[in-house]
């Protein structure tokens, strides 16, 4: 087992660094042993940056299905046949509702997630301008959006509304993206994250992993990431779903995943990591592990098309491990 090794990683990130670019690629070869040993050190790292608070976000799929985006993951594309659900924007009053039962259950963030390229019709966006401005008058809950390839202009007026943060994935590393997505390209979701940026907005930016794409392309994905300067960073894993463009992959192995998790603690030792869509799929009865390998966020309740843990569970997980759900915006 290269013990020294991995010493000398966590004392890097320790203090406050990074590690590089070869050594991220080097965990690629670890054994389950040195994984273990490892999420023994990215455990000491999460504590000493992030303490013992876990940060739960929920979210609301608030206009789903007949995207016109070919994203091969996704179920809410029109250029595939699922089950998925099709409907237009919710009202304000249901988006709020939905807020609100989230800070009920312990959230201490809510993103309005919209289906398709961007919310650029007039009567959509001031939906979610005007639900943005009641949540926060009437909730305690730090406000986020998905919604799309926005242009500057309208997030500026999502900004001027309340939002705290945009959420916008790059979904996968550059070198990988064309064969996942042929609609939009890499550099138009870069530009949507430095558009979010400008606007004043924090970022929440991370991607899908286990779509076919290599270690060396998770490390690429991750130092990309980095050099952009955001705040956040969901982890998914994919969930293949019949339909889609990738039914035929199948689910992670967990300890890939928990590698996963542990690689991005050690790139990004200071960033918020919520581990989001495919945590129950892929991690199964080893979910605890995920904060050991270095996440210190979970997304709570039910995700875009499919049903999450019941947020008592997560809640007594968190608890049961001797951490803190944060239930207040911070």
């Amino acid at each position: 087992m290269r013990k020294e090794f991995i010493d000398g990683l966590i004392d890097t990130v320790l203090q406050g660094e990074g590690i590089s670019r070869n050594d991220a690629l080097t965990l690629e070869t670890f054994s389950h042993d040195e994984l273990e040993y490892l999420f023994l050190g990215t455990n000491k790292v999460r504590e000493a940056f992030k303490g013992k608070d876990v940060k739960i976000c929920s979210i609301v799929n608030a206009k789903s299905g007949r995207c016109v985006e070919d994203c091969s993951f996704c179920a809410q594309s029109s250029k595939f046949d699922t089950d998925s659900p099709e409907y237009e924007m919710m009202s304000v009053e249901e988006i709020v509702a939905a807020a609100k039962e989230a800070e009920a259950f312990g959230s201490n963030e809510f993103s309005i997630v919209a289906s398709g390229t961007a919310v650029d019709d007039r009567q959509e966006l001031d939906k979610v301008i005007e639900a943005v401005k009641r949540i926060k008058a009437e909730t305690s809950l730090e406000t986020c959006c998905s919604v799309g390839l926005m242009s500057l202009e309208h997030l500026k007026e999502l900004k001027a509304a309340g939002l705290d943060r945009c959420h916008h994935n790059l979904e996968t590393a550059a070198s990988h993206f064309e064969k996942i997505v042929s609609t939009h390209t890499y550099a138009d979701e870069v530009r949507a994250v430095e558009n979010a940026k400008e606007a004043g907005l924090q970022v929440c930016v991370g991607g899908i992993f286990g779509m076919g794409e290599s270690h060396t392309q998770r490390v690429e994905l991750a130092f990309d990431i980095k050099a952009l300067g955001t705040q956040s960073f969901p982890i998914n894993f994919l969930k293949p779903i019949e339909g889609t463009g990738l039914e035929h992959l199948g689910l992670m192995d967990h300890y890939e995943a928990l590698k996963t998790i542990a690689l991005l603690r050690l790139v990004l030792p200071q960033m918020d990591l919520f581990v989001c869509g495919g945590r129950e799929e892929v991690l199964n009865s080893h979910q605890e592990k995920l904060f050991a390998a270095g996440a210190n966020g979970i997304l709570g309740g039910n995700y875009l098309t499919t049903k999450g843990q019941d947020p008592k569970r997560d809640i007594e997980m968190i608890e049961g491990l001797g951490l803190k759900p944060v239930y207040e915006s911070v």
